[in-house]
Order: structure tokens, then C-alpha cells, then sequence
């Protein structure tokens, strides 16, 4: 673990090493520095590791003791701005900084040859309450990242703590600019919805983070789906199960392929080209997908088909996207930005209703309902929409003369799990909030 210590020294010879000895006598490892004496002869800042927080609290207090910690030391907030190189670009910041009152203690940016510079800036605000506004006031602007901060007051730790946690999604996933907003926004909904109920946000956002991290080390050279092939009648079935998702399933005929579900967006690419290594004249055969319901991690195959097969429900989820609504996912207001940050994660883009074809509408009250059936390869398949509870549209898939059954989620073999998806059974629950919508 990391901490910054801004101190505020002597401007004579021998200062920095009073601060060195009482930093290594506690077990401290200065690892930056930073300190400009032609910007301000007192101030410098001091990156410090340890493996213990009572090592950074034993430096507190020597610090302290000699001086060189400030009685307002506590509400000092380190943060990093990333500012267009262009003529008055900062006016925005040093305005909301005026508006509000904000003392800059410390400053460095410079000509770093890149369209961005990146400016470090300690402030200190007088009031904790109005560092929200702040912050979020400044990353209406630009990018800002949490460097360093020691505050306790409970705002204040909460929204330092989305924006570090927004920044650090940022770097994993590589965001663009405009997801890298959309990851901010969320977040801070998220510590609002988790405020309001009272509970700590660490291990959410903790797993939420482990959700990205693990979507970008099974990613590329490091997808190794498990894979099955069997003969079923005259067909082959092809099984493909990625590290997370659905499970893909494709039926081979002479020349047609039908696919079932598509897993995650982030992992299409990877599983496409899995599929192609076992079924070279892949490109060559007239293919079709269907999906059991149009959840995230079913539809990521979707956008590689001409007919995409779905239930009537699912094509109208699909239609309120389209249309610029909430989809159903969304539309209860705790569940909303999980689902964005999910959406963003997987790497999920609209793809349009266009090539969409509904094979038929629940009406009654069955608990599943025969909605409509296809042909594929000779075979019947007939849908059967159930009545709720996962998700609106969410069907299972029966082919009776070949005696297959595609469940979806309506029934999961868990025990049959892979290592990485029983590893990623454990984080599903923080990343929806409830897997199950009216149920």
C-alpha cells in the first residue's frame, strides 16, 4: 500500500533528511518525490509504501511532532487533471476553484509534447461538504483522477472513493473518453444508492473491479474456451464454453450452421475465431443465431448474423434500446447503473432490431408457453417463453425428435463449472444487484 505525505519543510540544508529518518525509522519506503523550490520553497510531496497502515500512522505522527504536517494537513486533496494543450484550456478548473473557495497549495504541469497535460494540483477546501460539488464540478470538465487524499468526513470519503475507483476502470479496460463518463456517472450512482442504505461500497465496487480485471485476463491469447463435439442425429453439436457468459452452442448441418446464444460482447471476436479453428469452411455455410433471452451476456455473437431469432418480448427489450429507452434491465433505478457498468465491461454496443426475426408472442398464463417454432437442418425447433422472473423474453429452446433442450438460465449445470466460471460465479451477484428481476 501507498500513501502521499505533503509536507511543508524548512527552506535550509538538511530538511528532507529529518523527513527521510523519521519516514525509514517507522518502516517507510519513499518511492516518489516531488519538490519544485522555484514554485513554492516549503511544500513537497512524498510517496511513501508500506505493508501496514499503522506504519503510515506512526509517520503521521512523527511528521506531526517535528512540524512539517499542517493542522490542516487532513483536508488536502492530491488529484491529477488532464487538460487539453490548447490556449485558456485551465480557465474552466481555476474558475470552479475560485467559485468555490478552493486553495491551491501545490501545482506542476508542463509542456509534456502530447495534446494533454496532465496538471497536479493539492487543494485544500474549507468546507468538506463542498468537495463533492468540487470534484464532480471539475469532471463535468475533464478527466480527473484521485491522487491522494486524508479526510474522514464521510461525503468526502465516498465520492474521493468512486472517482479513484472510476479512474482505476479507466486504466484497466482502457476506456475512450466517453465510456470513461459514463463509468463516472454510474459510480457516483452507485455510492448514492449504497449511502442511502446505510452500507459500506468497498466490496461492491470491489468485485464490480475484479469483473473487469478478469474479462481482460481471459481475454485474446488468453481465451481458452473448454469445447465439446458430438454427433446428435444428423447434426454435430459444437459446445463452447468462454471463462464467463453463456455457453455457446452451434449445430453443424451439411451447409448451415444455427447458433444458440453468444455470450459476452468482449469475448466475440475471441470465441469467433475459436469457432472457425474447429469449423474451417465456417464462412462458406449460411448461419443463423437464437437467443434465450437478451441479457448482456448472451447477445455478444448477435452483431455476425443476418437473422437474429428471439422471442417477442426480447426483440421489444431490444426496441426500447433502439428507441432510446430504458431496457428492461434498467428500469428499476438500483439496478440501472450496474447494469451500464456491466454493459460497458463487456464491451456492449446497440446493434440495431433490423435483422431481427420474432418467432412469436407469450399470451396466456403457462409457466412456459409454446410461442412459435423454425426449422433448421430438417429439425423442428419450438420456443417456449416462461412466465418471469429472470427476465422479460427468457426462453428455452426444445428440439423433441433430437431430444435437445436449450435452457438458458432457466437451468444451469453449476456443478459442471469450469474453474474460471465458478470464479466468476462469485461476482455476478454485485454486478446486477439481483439476477432475478420480479422474482
Amino acid at each position: 500500500m501507498r500513501r502521499t505525505f505533503v509536507i511543508r519543510v524548512e527552506d535550509k540544508a538538511g530538511a528532507f533528511l529529518k523527513a527521510a529518518r523519521v519516514i525509514g525509522s517507522c518502516g517507510g519506503n519513499i518511492v516518489r518525490t516531488s519538490y519544485n523550490r522555484s514554485v513554492d520553497s516549503h511544500t513537497m510531496f512524498l510517496e511513501v509504501a508500506a505493508d501496514k497502515e499503522s506504519v503510515f500512522e506512526r509517520i503521521s505522527e512523527g511528521l506531526g511532532w517535528m512540524g512539517y504536517l499542517e493542522d490542516d494537513e487532513e483536508d488536502t486533496i492530491l488529484i491529477s487533471i488532464a487538460i487539453p494543450d490548447v490556449p485558456n484550456a485551465v480557465m474552466p478548473v481555476l474558475e470552479i476553484l475560485s467559485r468555490y473557495n478552493v486553495n491551491i497549495s501545490y501545482m506542476n504541469a508542463q509542456d509534456n509534447g502530447t495534446p494533454i497535460q496532465h496538471f497536479k494540483m493539492a487543494i485544500h477546501i474549507d468546507d468538506p461538504s463542498m468537495t463533492k460539488a468540487v470534484l464532480d464540478s471539475i469532471a463535468e470538465h475533464y478527466e480527473i483522477t484521485i491522487l491522494d487524499y486524508e479526510m474522514t468526513d464521510k461525503v468526502l470519503d465516498n465520492t474521493v472513493f468512486y472517482m479513484k475507483f472510476a479512474a482505476d476502470m479507466r486504466d484497466i479496460l482502457s476506456l475512450n473518453e466517453s465510456d470513461s463518463k459514463e463509468m463516472m456517472i454510474c459510480s457516483n450512482r452507485i455510492m448514492q444508492i449504497l449511502d442511502n442504505r446505510g452500507e459500506l461500497p468497498f466490496k461492491t465496487f470491489e468485485y464490480v473491479k475484479k469483473f473487469a480485471e478478469f474479462v481482460v485476463k481471459y481475454s485474446g491469447k488468453a481465451f481458452d474456451p473448454r469445447y465439446s463435439c458430438e454427433d446428435v442425429g444428423d447434426l454435430r453439436l459444437h459446445t463452447i464454453e468462454p471463462p464467463c457468459g453463456s455457453t455457446v452452442y452451434v449445430l453443424e448441418s451439411d451447409d448451415s450452421l444455427l447458433f444458440v446464444d453468444g455470450g459476452f460482447s468482449c469475448y466475440a471476436d475471441d470465441t469467433f475465431k475459436f469457432i472457425e479453428s474447429k469449423i474451417p469452411d465456417l464462412a462458406s455455410k449460411d448461419r443463423e443465431i437464437f437467443i434465450t433471452h437478451p441479457d448482456l451476456d448472451h447477445v455478444g455473437l448477435c452483431p455476425y448474423f443476418a437473422k437474429v431469432r428471439l422471442s417477442g418480448s426480447a426483440y421489444d427489450d431490444f426496441l426500447a434500446e433502439e428507441e432510446g429507452r430504458d431496457r428492461y434491465r434498467e428500469s428499476n433505478p438500483n439496478h440501472a447503473p450496474y447494469y451500464r457498468i456491466s454493459a460497458i465491461i463487456a464491451q456492449y454496443k446497440p446493434f440495431g432490431v433490423d435483422w431481427m426475426d420474432v418467432i412469436g408472442r407469450r399470451r396466456g398464463d403457462d409457466v412456459y408457453e409454446n410461442i412459435g417454432s423454425f426449422h433448421f437442418g430438417g429439425h423442428e425447433f419450438v420456443a417456449f417463453e416462461g412466465n418471469g422472473g429472470h427476465v422479460d423474453g427468457d426462453t428455452i429452446l426444445v428440439c423433441e425428435d433430437l431430444g435437445l433442450v436449450f435452457t438458458g438460465d432457466d437451468l444451469i449445470n453449476v456443478k459442471g463449472s469450469t474453474k474460471e466460471q465458478r470464479e466468476f460465479n462469485t461476482l455476478a451477484p454485485y454486478l446486477m444487484q439481483s439476477v432475478n428481476m420480479d422474482s
